[in-house]
């Protein structure tokens, strides 16, 4: 049993044990990568020519993905006017204008009427928004029995609230969520959950082992964590920030402070 063996003990066994124990560590867990959230939209069995809304599109690359793999039409919703005018210029040059287009709105607000959508795709975009609100809208926009799609990196069961509160308000105005808080909305909000996905640390392993992504962020906070001044002083304050927070995003995935998670879920058959 573990708990019978001293300190002592396991500190004169462990030096036998390292450079195996190491070896070991450095054979892949096979970790999936980003493109593994095509194959769970895929399983909401999207149809050619159906409508996709897709909510917090950022500069639009997710929307041309998505009309590309799955010849759907795609309606991109973000509150940045400046992400629809890069959008619509990556839409243009994949020869998929016809297909995507985007409207400036807010997750709380979609512009769109009830029942126009067949499926919702979201990635990556409620920290920035009110979770019931976001998913309420979701439901109205969603025709009967219509499906959803959502991943979203959370806090993870590593991270404590306070430290949650001050990482996700660091250089931008995100909340904390974590995995159990999107899933009491989408239930709130009346769908019905069909599965959740647990991606954890694994895409920042997958990054770390092709890229050296995460590594390479680890200097980097290092570097910002001992001489802030020196940043400070050459790039602002508030790049400062920016830097720091997404150079501890990638660290936090890797250990378990932040966790990717991904949701699908449908409409009901009868709405109401």
């Amino acid at each position: 049993m573990a708990g019978d063996v001293s300190t002592d003990d396991s500190y004169d066994d462990f030096p036998r044990l390292e450079e195996a124990f190491g070896r070991r560590l450095d054979k892949t867990l096979t970790p999936r990568g980003p493109d593994s959230v095509w194959a769970l939209f895929a399983g909401l069995d999207p149809r050619p020519g159906g409508v996709v809304v897709d909510v917090g599109c950022g500069d639009g690359d997710d929307a041309v993905e998505l009309a590309r793999r799955f010849a759907v039409s795609v309606h991109g919703v973000d509150p940045v006017e400046r992400h629809g005018e890069l959008g619509r210029k990556t839409a243009r040059a994949a020869g998929m204008s016809d297909q995507v287009r985007f409207t400036v709105g807010t997750a709380e607000a979609l512009p769109l009427r009830d029942g126009a959508a067949d499926l919702v795709w979201s990635k990556e975009a409620l920290m920035y928004a009110d979770l019931d609100a976001a998913l309420s809208e979701m439901r109205r926009v969603l025709r009967a029995g219509g499906r959803g799609f959502i991943y979203q990196v959370c806090t993870g069961p590593l991270m404590a609230d306070g430290e949650a509160s001050e990482f996700w308000q660091r250089g931008a105005a995100a909340k904390s969520v974590r995995p159990h808080d999107i899933e009491r909305a989408i239930t709130s909000a009346g769908f019905l959950l069909i599965d959740r996905t647990d991606f954890a640390s694994e895409w920042g392993e997958y990054a770390q082992e092709r890229t050296g992504a995460g590594g390479r962020r680890l200097l980097h906070t290092a570097r910002l964590l001992r001489s802030p001044d020196a940043y400070i002083d050459e790039y602002g304050e508030a790049a400062y920030n920016i830097m720091l927070a997404d150079c501890l995003w990638h660290v936090y995935r890797m250990i378990g402070k932040l966790h990717g998670a991904a949701f699908r879920f449908r409409a009901p058959d009868n709405m109401t």
